[in-house]
């Protein structure tokens, strides 16, 4: 029996694309992912302007950027965040918790904006979104409801720009 007081959300979620962590060092990151779970090469990109736009923090336009490293582990993306400049729901997460698991996405939906409007009507706002390069992101208030992780999806995923660098070189 679900409870009367979890939202819910009428989408069903065709996978779980990436899981993600926070970090305080990206290339600390990298190395400690690589030695203990074998994973690597990492695709290293910086979310900042002019490349970063349409950024917003809690409802509201915002200034904030970050580095962050990709690489695959089977079928599912594992994702690094270092915050940079500016509050984000990356810092909230250091101050709050420290590094850690942060966030978990998916991007196989066939109407992304759907999914947004359909999370935001179950009571669950964006609390952090952008534009990086085409690629529209959004992140939803779930930490309460799943149990300290946040829900992402994304739209135009394949029109993300080159990495800024690979890792190791």
């Amino acid at each position: 029996m679900v409870s009367d007081n979890i939202p819910q959300v009428e989408v069903e979620i065709p996978e779980l694309s990436q899981v993600a962590f926070v970090v305080e060092d990206i290339d600390d990151g990298m190395d400690r992912f690589g030695s203990i779970l074998g994973v690597g090469p990492w695709e290293v990109y910086r979310f900042e302007p002019p490349t970063l736009t349409e950024r917003t923090y809690h409802g509201e336009s915002h200034e904030y950027s970050m580095v962050l490293a990709l690489t695959q582990l089977g079928e599912t993306m594992i994702e690094l965040i270092e915050p940079l400049e500016g509050e984000s729901i990356y810092t909230e997460h250091l101050a709050e918790h420290g590094e850690g698991l942060h966030h978990v996405a998916c991007f196989a939906f066939d109407d992304p904006h759907a999914v947004v409007e359909e999370f935001e009507d179950a009571g669950l706002p964006v609390i952090q979104s952008g534009n990086y390069g085409g690629t529209e992101y959004w992140y939803f208030d779930t930490a309460d409801e799943l149990n300290g992780a946040i829900f992402e999806t994304a739209a135009n995923v394949d029109a993300m720009p080159e990495p800024d660098r690979t890792y190791p070189e």
